[in-house]
């Protein structure tokens, strides 16, 4: 059994006695910021001047200084932008004010990984990573809960690393659910690994399947979203509060039967294959320098597969039955043309 780490394990002291930085606003940043905060850290925001999360850190009551200053100011600096900016901010506004004793802080491996960023002597190098986004890290820090974390240190140059890191874990409310070690090579391309082949990657392309074979037999495309997309949430929550075993249960003997004997048709032994192949772009490092490359370019690649998708039949048949149901979602319907990126 992988031991838990929890509160009483971690010393508070030691991240309130620092100052930290948190770079960027959005998802976790916000979360981070905010829990630090209200965990008696004392914590700045740091953000480009142009950028569009300003009004928000300001309006949440944060000290918001631009990117280099801010790491200038802190002792802990937490880079939590978009994985693909990462190096540039790094290399722009963090590495020149970046001196011994300081501490670099991730929730995702990716450029430490990947070596897109490298510390110099001196700095410790550390993970945070909760698992799940921001607003419920956020939420459930409010409710007295907190969201599990996973926590790494890559280079621990003062011989305390994991003490900050547990820490900081502390204070953003992570070790009240708990908190298991890692690395940052396992939590990157377990990471990636499960974005790909199963979250993401594996459960759109299913779902899109299924959508093609059921219209393209000529039933109904509002019946098809509800059979292969709709229904798919009522799953996995049961797979969630309970395992694979508790959706079984949970569903009827046809249904049931059905997962025995024809999962294994569709999912079979190749798509395992495939996915052990994805798993060696990972680590090799294939699938991180594709995507960055794209990047840089400009995104050709990812904004023309991203238009492919938006564009398939289950979406404008998704927009369509979503405007019908009785409740209203409580997050904006990204679908509809109307939410900004």
């Amino acid at each position: 059994m992988t031991d838990v780490v929890y509160e009483k394990d971690a010393d508070l002291s030691i991240i309130a006695g620092k100052k930290v930085a948190v770079i960027g606003y959005g998802s976790q940043g916000h979360a981070h910021a905010q829990n630090l905060r209200d965990s008696g850290i004392e914590v700045v925001v740091g953000l480009k001047p142009d950028s569009k999360s300003i009004e928000k850190a300001e309006e949440a009551g944060f000290s918001v200084l631009p990117t280099a200053e801010a790491a200038k100011w802190a002792d802990v600096i937490v880079i939590l932008a978009p994985d693909q900016f990462q190096r540039h901010l790094y290399t722009a506004d963090v590495l020149p004010n970046l001196t011994a004793g300081k501490t670099l802080l991730f929730s995702h491996g990716f450029n430490i990984r990947f070596g897109y960023i490298e510390a110099p002597e001196g700095v410790d190098v550390i993970l945070v990573a909760p698992k799940g986004p921001g607003h419920t890290v956020r939420r459930e820090y409010v409710a007295g809960r907190g969201v599990p974390v996973i926590v790494a240190v890559e280079v621990d140059s003062s011989g305390h690393a994991w003490d900050t890191a547990w820490s900081y874990a502390a204070a953003i409310g992570g070790l009240r659910a708990g908190g298991i070690k890692t690395t940052f090579t396992e939590e990157t391309e377990t990471d990636l690994f499960g974005e790909q082949a199963v979250l993401c990657g594996g459960t759109s392309q299913l779902v899109q399947y299924g959508f093609e074979v059921l219209t393209e037999a000529g039933y109904q495309p509002e019946i098809a979203y509800f059979e292969v997309l709709h229904e798919l949430k009522l799953i996995v929550d049961l797979m969630w509060e309970g395992g694979i075993a508790k959706q079984r249960w949970s569903v009827s003997d046809t249904a049931e039967y059905g997962d025995y004997v024809s999962g294994p048709r569709v999912i079979d032994p190749s798509v395992k294959e495939n996915m052990k192949a994805i798993l060696a772009d990972i680590q090799s490092g294939a699938f991180a320098t594709r995507f960055i490359n794209d990047q840089d370019a400009g995104a050709p690649e990812f904004k023309a597969l991203r238009e492919k998708g938006e564009n398939h039949p289950i979406e404008a048949t998704g927009r369509k039955l979503r405007a019908l149901f009785a409740w209203k979602q409580q997050d904006t319907d990204y679908t509809d043309g109307s939410a900004a990126r």
